[in-house]
């Protein structure tokens, strides 16, 4: 069993035996797209979260993370001239000694800085949180940063305060009968305030039902991201038809 995990991840990492899917977020204002999130996907793995654990186990996160955002970046340069790309990132990528170094091979290619969103995945972001500071701190001179997941697990408060993000993107559960929901409806509402203040956009994910959307609107959620808004899908489905649909969807 290990040598075969061993095989695909090489098959992954090493020939690129991946791809990504977009998935779009709207501002629920104006029910623009203002960026897509990109999502790795691979048809040697059905779930991507069984990859990067496999990955974890064998030493191997650092390397499948920075393959997996080189690709996307250099995949969806054209894309990022235009609009902004959000990209998975794990705490312990962005505290490995060799970022700095992969930071460099990302400038050779061209793109407004600012419209890629490095999202920092809630594994192990309150360990590493010292060490993030330092690197967070540095990456907000040139690119965006996003802290993924709020109230999943790990991430806290804290995290949000010490981190100061340009977005913060909170995990589906808050989404889920949030129209029914005063507990979930109070604790948005505050996370709305927190971020209107500290001029951060707020994010919310995995909106699934209309009357959830419509109760994130009343709140004063800023982005909107879920399969009622749009599915993740490659980049050229999105751009000939995914966009219109889910405005039609929304408006009807």
């Amino acid at each position: 069993m290990s040598d075969a995990i061993d095989m695909l991840l090489n098959g992954i990492i090493k020939e690129q035996k991946f791809y990504h899917a977009c998935q779009p977020l709207f501002d629920l204002n104006s029910w623009n797209v203002v960026g897509y999130e990109a999502l790795i996907r691979s048809e040697l793995f059905e779930n991507p979260e069984h990859l990067f654990k496999y990955a974890l186990e064998k030493d191997r996160l650092y390397e499948l993370d920075t393959c997996s955002i080189f690709n996307a970046i250099l995949m969806h340069k054209d894309l990022l001239k235009h609009t902004k790309l959000l990209l998975n990132v794990y705490p312990s990528t962005l505290v490995h000694p060799s970022f700095h170094d992969f930071l460099n091979r990302i400038n050779d290619i061209s793109f407004p800085r600012k419209n890629l969103i490095f999202e920092v995945n809630e594994f192990g972001i309150v360990t590493a949180l010292d060490s993030l500071k330092k690197v967070v701190t540095f990456l907000r001179t040139r690119y965006s940063i996003a802290i993924d997941d709020v109230g999943k697990g790990e991430s806290t408060l804290r995290a949000i305060i010490e981190l100061q993000p340009d977005y913060v993107k909170l995990d589906r559960y808050f989404s889920i009968d949030l129209s029914v929901s005063k507990a979930k409806q109070d604790m948005v509402r505050l996370l709305v305030g927190y971020c209107q203040e500290n001029n951060i956009r707020l994010v919310l994910e995995g909106i699934e039902e209309s009357k959830d959307l419509d109760m994130a609107k009343v709140l004063g959620v800023h982005l909107g991201q879920g399969f009622l808004l749009g599915k993740p899908s490659p980049i050229k489905p999105i751009f000939a038809e995914g966009s219109s649909q889910s405005m039609q969807m929304i408006r009807s």
